[in-house]
């Protein structure tokens, strides 16, 4: 027969895993960065912004992302090249051919190697390179007899290369914003005509916009984002 001690003990420890399971379960996605430890020795004084990578091809949340990320990073005091002003001279450069090669190679990997920025970099005229990749894009609207919460995602990775193709900055990280709570058994405030049926107009709130998540994400983004470094001026001799 089993000891009260040992039923005690084994009720302990099945707690403990309980509790470890709920906070892993509810446990808040992070945002993951890098920064070149010597950052402020590369002396970057202009970056061009390239445009936007997506898997779908989604020309929505190529702009919104591209609009979002410009006017988050404003303020970290570089030269920018704008996404549309870059794709304006990829195209005098090679055309679409070359625009759908840096979206191909954007797809395989978010940041641009020794072999491709040299290229890039003098086609832009700046010293580094930003590129941006679209993994996630997504509104979960409900059905207006379903009860939940309706949610819009966001997941980018970016990178900031120098003309060599050297690392300096990067990350991943993802947004999930909620909507009001849903209630399939709120009386309708009227009927529309979709289609063949006729769907109820409830009032209730949707999935928060694209723009909404974008600005939570990169706010966070902005706050890692290194600011351009100060350019020292050389002694003068007395």
């Amino acid at each position: 027969m089993r000891s009260p001690w040992f039923t005690l003990i084994v009720a302990a420890a099945l707690a403990s895993m309980s509790g470890v399971a709920h906070a892993q379960k509810h446990a808040r996605k992070v945002d993951l960065f890098t920064l070149a430890p010597d950052y402020a020795q590369y002396g970057v004084q202009s970056v061009a912004f390239l445009p936007v990578a997506t898997f779908d091809g989604s020309l929505e949340a190529r702009r919104l992302t591209e609009a979002t990320v410009g006017q988050a990073l404003r303020g970290a005091g570089y030269r920018w090249v704008s996404p549309t002003l870059a794709k304006e001279w990829l195209g005098r450069a090679g055309g679409d051919s070359l625009q759908k090669a840096l979206n191909d190679q954007l797809l395989r990997s978010p940041r641009l190697d020794s072999l491709q920025a040299p290229m890039f970099s003098r086609i832009a005229r700046t010293r580094a390179l930003l590129t941006v990749r679209v993994d996630q894009f997504e509104r979960r609207e409900l059905e207006f007899n379903q009860s939940g919460r309706p949610a819009t995602t966001v997941s980018l990775k970016a990178a900031l290369v120098d003309s060599s193709g050297r690392l300096l900055w990067s990350a991943a990280g993802s947004e999930t914003v909620e909507g009001p709570f849903q209630d399939p058994t709120t009386n309708p405030l009227g009927v529309k005509s979709s289609g063949l049926n006729n769907m109820p107009i409830t009032g209730q709130g949707g999935a928060p916009t694209f723009i909404e998540v974008l600005n939570k994400l990169l706010a966070r983004w902005a706050e890692h984002f290194p600011a351009r470094p100060a350019v020292a001026i050389p002694a003068v001799d007395r």
